[in-house]
């Protein structure tokens, strides 16, 4: 573990103490009122039996799958692995789909509710709703502060229920007419008819509250779902799985950066606007609501910000330059300039998945789903790189004009 994700992980716990003690001591006044009209004593050891009581109370709730990591023992796997097993699991099953399906002429993965059709990472849906479903169970509930054989079963029997898989083949009729050159010199058109199949594998992964939904949770249950949701679990969320908190710059760089970028220029202004959502949550289903994005949602946001309309998603975006003629070479990049990558095939214009706001000195503001937020980090993957774009007028050089 690096010094850095070290003093993430201190961070987090520094929040998760703070927020349990406030829990504990509701619950110890509670519990001492209780027992001091109950015994008709009080003093030092019944505090500090409410306490450890309180504290009990709390890891044996949703909230001790924040505790997991502390257990070391043989048997027991930090979560971070247990992520990184099922998504291998969720990889293999797609290559089993794709081998099931024999011989086919291409393959299309459709990821529903995702705009650029992109996996949705929904891990910390999935841990959330995998506590509060796997404790609250009223007939067999236990705690997941350790994260055994029999939770992780648990763990995998959610994930599979909120990322479900089918998969069909279509077989396309194609018509084209053709020339035909003949012995005699002659020509002919003919029409000739030939088919492609096409294997379409769907994923449609779920929200917390639509798992919420299908599990029929109560009012509680729903209620400690969204508190392990929240900002201010996310840190510790962020920890549990193994993800990096860091947004690419301190409060000092922050400020160094905006005052090197252009002032008063399109480009300039679309950084800095980008820059101010350094942090918010990644989320393709939930982009638009509260502080939530994802990559293509933010640039959108940026430009509007700027009077500039652009399309929804990044494929889109992507044709929009491309149909306004406002590509530009890697060579010629500048601050507010779009750079797309194609990871996969995705039946969208150019496979484009990913789009970035770039920020200058090889740098670039994009909301990733690695990383579950708007970070700025250097530019990357440049042989994923595919289009190069400025979203506006290139005579158009003052916003304020």
């Amino acid at each position: 573990m690096t010094m850095h994700r070290s003093k993430q992980r201190l961070q987090a716990v520094a929040r998760w103490n703070i927020r349990m003690i406030r829990v504990a001591e509701k619950m110890t006044a509670v519990l001492a009122k209780g027992m001091i009209a109950l015994l008709g004593v009080s003093g030092t050891v019944i505090i500090l039996l409410c306490i450890m009581m309180a504290v009990a109370a709390v890891v044996s709730s949703p909230f001790g799958i924040f505790v997991s990591s502390d257990n070391t023992d043989s048997d027991v796997l930090p979560l971070s692995d247990i992520v990184q097993d099922i998504d291998n699991e969720f990889a293999v099953r797609l290559e089993d789909i794709r081998r099931d399906a024999g011989s086919v002429d291409r393959v299309e993965i459709h990821y529903l509710g995702s705009a650029d059709n992109t996996r949705i990472d929904n891990w910390m849906d999935v841990i959330a709703v995998f506590a509060v479903r796997t404790v609250m169970d009223s007939e067999n509930g236990m705690d997941v502060a350790t994260l055994d054989a029999t939770r992780v079963d648990v763990i995998r029997s959610v994930f599979w229920d909120m990322n479900q898989l089918d998969s069909y083949v279509e077989t396309i009729e194609h018509r084209e007419t053709i020339t035909v050159e003949h012995e005699d010199g002659s020509t002919s058109k003919e029409t000739i008819t030939w088919y492609e199949s096409v294997l379409h594998i769907t994923v449609a992964s779920h929200t917390a509250g639509q798992q919420a939904d299908i599990y029929d949770f109560t009012i509680e249950q729903r209620e400690i779902m969204h508190e392990m949701l929240s900002a201010e679990f996310r840190p510790l969320m962020f920890a549990l799985l193994g993800k990096d908190m860091d947004v690419g710059l301190t409060t000092e760089q922050l400020e160094i950066v905006y005052h090197d970028l252009p002032k008063g220029e399109w480009g300039g202004e679309a950084v800095r606007l980008a820059l101010t959502r350094l942090g918010d949550p990644y989320s393709q289903v939930l982009a638009g609501q509260d502080r939530y994005t994802d990559c293509s949602y933010l640039v959108q946001w940026v430009y509007r910000q700027l009077s500039i309309q652009l399309p929804r998603t990044a494929a889109e975006q992507a044709r929009h330059c491309v149909d306004n003629g406002w590509t530009i070479r890697f060579e010629d990049l500048a601050p507010g300039d779009l750079v797309f990558w194609s990871y996969a095939s995705n039946g969208r214009f150019m496979d484009i998945t990913h789009v970035g706001i770039y920020a200058g000195n090889g740098k670039v503001v994009d909301a990733s789903s690695t990383r579950g937020q708007v970070v700025y980090r250097n530019l990357f993957d440049a042989d994923q790189q595919v289009l190069y774009g400025r979203p506006f007028q290139m005579n158009v050089q003052n916003v304020y004009s």
